[in-house]
């Protein structure tokens, strides 16, 4: 499989100062920008939103400024002699879809019943069409000015790690950071780490998990895989420990989809089997830890009361047991003594294949590896697909346990997630014709489900502003031409992904995150804490797939 140097894909063939400025504003979203809080939770998506703005805005600013420069300067030339005609044109589909998402968002604001709501979303979660442009013009501005450098995603590890760390101690009442100071106990029950609750923390750790293990998996510097290696122990714990149904719905896309990827080059398949090894181990050495870490917090207590006189010195909530309970798919994963399967399967296979494999492997099936996993892949889903239609439309009455909460469809399924997908298709029915194409404006689900917030009140919540599936949403705000185009585009970009694989790997860590979001987000919501870094990793597949056609072509 051919390979060039990621590092050198650059679309002005060389690294210019636009390359700089957008590496620098990766590097902050994939740093500050996690980590950013101003006031605990109280304010984290206002924060979070303000911070990606502000940044955002710097780069449009200075990128913008130094296209338009060369755009001026390139006037006065020949046109034989111009650059940067390949900067902008020609269009790909992925970028079409994005314009026309953003043009019906646009369309959808003016014809809303309330397009202040739509335009700012604050009738919602600063979803409207305002960090929708934001959205788009970062799209632009990295897709044709990006150029791989390593540190980038070693912060991203890094800082990826140190989030999904605070969300295991969090979610073991370990609070090192003092993030939970003064909240009421639900509150410290569905928050954690420095994200917010639990779905938005799934969401996160959803992204993080498939970016560490291709990274892992393809990256050819070894300190990124070693750092890549680290990274997954981190993000499996952590996703276990959102304990939100999208992050077993996401980890049951990320585990077959990157196996799918990797099992295209022998080497790859063999670091993606260690890999597993790390993934399934990482619970266990949490777990021996976990023992170590009361003396640590207390230690940094004693710290903190000798700073502040004032600080009240508290007795340690960890006992060695307690935390704040897993769903059963995750306590199964966590705690199971029979998670000690596949680790040992999978270094069993690893060793298997370290030792009597070669890494060129002339004769390594690769199709035949990946049609194989794709179709075991395919069955699952359908078999899934299959018991979930029985459970929940035929056979009612059959006790199935614990996974009545995952196979049995009804308004209480999903944390009352049924009941908001059953009204959401009642008022989407009752829209307009012209309602029905561009919806009733972005992120303004609010007011087309108000006329339900008293049936709500019968799953204890008095409003809502989501219908907490992602595509349900862009269907009820941006109607049906606008999640046309969001689909469009997404699915455009991960195809385009794919072709550019067999020249540059990296496009595989890509498309896998967002892959992965796209499957948690059936059952979450999309919000200025995490969509802006799948719109990053969007861009960036879009953009690894545009340089390496441009490299192409030149040759």
């Amino acid at each position: 499989m051919s390979q060039q140097p990621s590092n050198t894909l650059s679309p002005q063939g060389s690294y210019t100062v636009s390359n700089t400025l957008v590496n620098m504003y990766l590097t902050i979203m994939f740093s500050f920008f996690p980590l950013f809080l101003t006031e605990q939770y109280a304010h984290a998506r206002k924060d979070k939103y303000i911070f990606y703005l502000i940044t955002t805005g710097f780069l449009i600013a200075s990128v913008g400024s130094i296209l338009l420069i060369k755009g001026f300067a390139n006037t006065s030339k020949p046109a034989e002699a111009r650059s940067g005609e390949k900067l902008f044109l020609p269009l790909s589909l992925t970028d079409v879809f994005m314009l026309g998402f953003i043009w019906f968002a646009a369309i959808s604001t003016i014809l809303s019943d309330h397009p202040d709501k739509a335009f700012w979303g604050t009738g919602g979660r600063n979803n409207g069409l305002f960090l929708l442009l934001f959205y788009a013009l970062m799209y632009f501005l990295i897709t044709r000015n990006y150029a791989h450098k390593d540190y980038v995603f070693v912060v991203y590890l890094i800082t990826s790690s140190f989030v999904a760390l605070l969300t295991v101690l969090n979610f073991f009442y370990i609070d090192p950071l003092g993030m939970l100071d003064g909240y009421d106990p639900q509150t410290i029950e569905n928050f954690g780490s420095t994200i917010g609750n639990k779905n938005i923390i799934a969401a996160f750790m959803c992204l993080f998990l498939p970016v560490a293990v291709m990274l892992f998996v393809v990256a050819k510097a070894k300190v990124v895989r070693i750092v890549a290696g680290i990274a997954i122990g981190f993000a499996y714990t952590g996703l276990l420990c959102a304990d939100s149904t999208s992050d077993i719905l996401g980890l049951l896309v990320i585990l077959p989809v990157t196996a799918i990827f990797c099992a295209r080059s022998f080497v790859y398949l063999r670091r993606w089997t260690l890999g597993m090894v790390i993934l399934f181990l990482s619970p266990f050495v949490v777990k021996i830890h976990l023992r170590a870490i009361p003396p640590v917090v207390e230690l940094l207590q004693n710290i903190r009361h000798l700073m502040q006189p004032d600080y009240q010195l508290k007795e340690l909530a960890y006992d060695g047991v307690r935390n704040k309970g897993f769903e059963f798919m995750q306590e199964t994963l966590f705690n199971s003594s029979w998670m000690i399967l596949p680790i040992v399967i999978f270094g069993v296979a690893y060793a298997l294949m370290f030792i009597f494999g070669k890494d060129d492997m002339p004769r390594y099936p690769a199709k035949a590896m990946q049609i194989i996993l794709l179709s075991l892949f395919s069955v699952g889903i359908i078999a899934l697909l299959w018991l979930f239609i029985r459970f929940s439309f035929y056979d009612t009455e059959t006790d199935i346990g614990e996974f009545e909460k995952l196979l049995r469809f009804d308004d209480y399924w999903g944390t009352h997630r049924g009941f908001m997908w059953r009204v959401s298709f009642e008022e989407y029915r009752n829209f307009t014709p012209l309602r029905r194409l561009f919806g009733a404006g972005p992120d303004t689900a609010y007011y087309v489900l108000e006329p339900h917030f008293p049936e709500l009140m019968t799953f204890g919540d008095s409003s809502t502003d989501c219908a907490h599936n992602e595509f349900i949403n862009y269907l009820l705000t941006q109607g049906a031409l606008g999640l046309m185009m969001y689909l469009g585009m997404m699915g455009s970009a991960v195809v385009r992904g794919l072709k550019a694989a067999k020249s540059d790997p990296m496009a595989l860590v890509f498309i896998s995150a967002v892959i992965c979001y796209l499957a948690q987000s059936t059952v979450n919501l999309y919000n200025p804490i995490v969509t802006p870094t799948l719109f990053i990793f969007f861009s960036l597949a879009e953009a690894t797939a545009r340089n390496t056609l441009l490299m192409t072509s030149d040759q």
